[in-house]
């Protein structure tokens, strides 16, 4: 698996699920705009590329390579919206349904 160094470039991973599922209530209850819709928490490139367990290539830094994102989810939560799976308990998932390999 390839990261860009250094590795350390948060991000907010969310389950398309929970962003549509806040798409509605946007649309239901909310008026203007700026409603940020994402997970509560954000991990480096290089956290999540050790969640597959796999190993890890380091590519060289790129520029203008963002260090790091952020989201003000404050209006979408006070609409009631919050993010309900997160994504270190995705790749478990999807990594206890795929990996190992079964031999047929």
């Amino acid at each position: 698996m390839t990261v860009v160094a250094p590795g350390t470039q948060k991000r907010i991973f969310t389950y398309i699920d929970d962003i549509v599922d806040g798409l509605l209530v946007v649309g239901e209850k909310g008026v203007g705009d700026e409603f940020g819709l994402g997970a509560e928490k954000s991990h480096s490139i290089l956290e999540i590329a050790k969640l597959f367990n796999f190993e890890i290539e380091m590519l060289p830094e790129r520029k203008g390579n963002r260090k790091e994102s952020k989201l003000n989810a404050a209006k979408s939560n006070k609409l009631g919206w919050r993010a309900k799976r997160n994504i270190e308990d995705y790749i478990k998932e999807i990594t206890k349904k795929t990996y190992p390999p079964t031999l047929s």
